[in-house]
This record gives C-alpha cells, sequence and structure tokens, in this order.
C-alpha cells in the first residue's frame, strides 16, 4: 500500500490532457477519460492502486471550504455531490491548476471559464482506476487502495453567499462575464 510518487502520478494527469482541444466545446472530457484508461491500462494494478491512493489523497486535500465556494461560484451552486465532482475536475485539469488553487482559489476564474472547459464537474474521471482494477479482475485489497476516511467536514473558514464577492472577486467578476 503507497502512494504513487508526485511527479508520475501528475505525469499521467498531463499526458491524459494532452490532446485537450480549446476549440472544442464538447468531448475534451471523453477524450481525457480513455487516455487516462488506457495509460492505467498499461501499469500493473500495483501501480494503479497506488495511482488512486493519490488520486484519494489529492480528493480528501482539496475538500475546503473555499474550493467549495469556487465550485458554487462557478457552477451556480453545488451540492455535496457536485463538490465531488468538482474536486475530481480539479485533479483532471493538472498539477499546476490544482496546486494554484489550492493556493489561490480566485485562479479557477483564469480556468474554469476558458475556451474548451465542458464544465466544472467530473464525476467520472474519479471512478478511472477503479474501473480499470475490474477489468484487470484484481480486487482493491491486490492493488494495494489504501482506505482512506473521508474528512468530516471541510477544511477553512466556512463561508455565506453574501460574503464570496469580497473574499473571491476574481471568480464573482469571471462567472458574471462568462459563467452560466
Amino acid at each position: 500500500m503507497a502512494l504513487m510518487n508526485h511527479e508520475r502520478f501528475w505525469t499521467i494527469i498531463a499526458e491524459s490532457r494532452s490532446e485537450f482541444d480549446p476549440n472544442r466545446r464538447d468531448g475534451d472530457m471523453d477524450s481525457q477519460v480513455a487516455r487516462l484508461r488506457d495509460a492505467l491500462s498499461e501499469l500493473s494494478a500495483q501501480d494503479v492502486g497506488s495511482f488512486a491512493n493519490t488520486f484519494t489523497k489529492l480528493f480528501h486535500d482539496a475538500y475546503r471550504w473555499d474550493l467549495w465556494a469556487a465550485g458554487y461560484i462557478i457552477e451556480g451552486g453545488c451540492s455535496d455531490d457536485g463538490f465531488a465532482d468538482f474536486r475530481n475536475w480539479l485533479i483532471s485539469m493538472g498539477r499546476d491548476v490544482y496546486d494554484n488553487a489550492m493556493t489561490d482559489v480566485d485562479s479557477l476564474a483564469d480556468v474554469a471559464f476558458a475556451p474548451g472547459i465542458e464544465v466544472t464537474r467530473f464525476e467520472e474521471f474519479g471512478n478511472i482506476p477503479l474501473d480499470v482494477l475490474r477489468r484487470m479482475n484484481t480486487s482493491e485489497d491486490d492493488a494495494g487502495i489504501m482506505e482512506f476516511k473521508h474528512p468530516a467536514s471541510p477544511a477553512g473558514e466556512e463561508w455565506e453567499e453574501e460574503d464570496l464577492p469580497t473574499r473571491f472577486p476574481k471568480l464573482i467578476a469571471a462567472e458574471a462575464r462568462y459563467g452560466i
């Protein structure tokens, strides 16, 4: 049971995004799913397990109030399930987007409304490692999938809707200009 080296993890994510086309109005997510599935299928079951463990850790690290606010602003609302899908999308966007968002949530204003971004909810992306393991006929235990306890509540400072324009001005401005 282990985490995957972060460089390797993010390289696999970058490769899954390698054919991203900002001129497409849809289909980039489907292409990314196929490329990630193909990349993970070439790994050993233990490496797929390590990838899944790292994914889950990053997913839990992003369980923060400020990121939930970003999802809420960008999507015009964000339920618990929607926030899980948003965190999958955040990881799918790659290391720079993820790291920048973890440092400055307003940085997503330059990403979420960019050409080629279909939506900021990507439920299927988080299921790919387990799907690959099923196709390999490998159990989660045999692949070394670790048991992670999801945080009971988001980290950071809770927000009220009326505080969002002050706390996240770039996101509010971008949503007003480009949003739904």
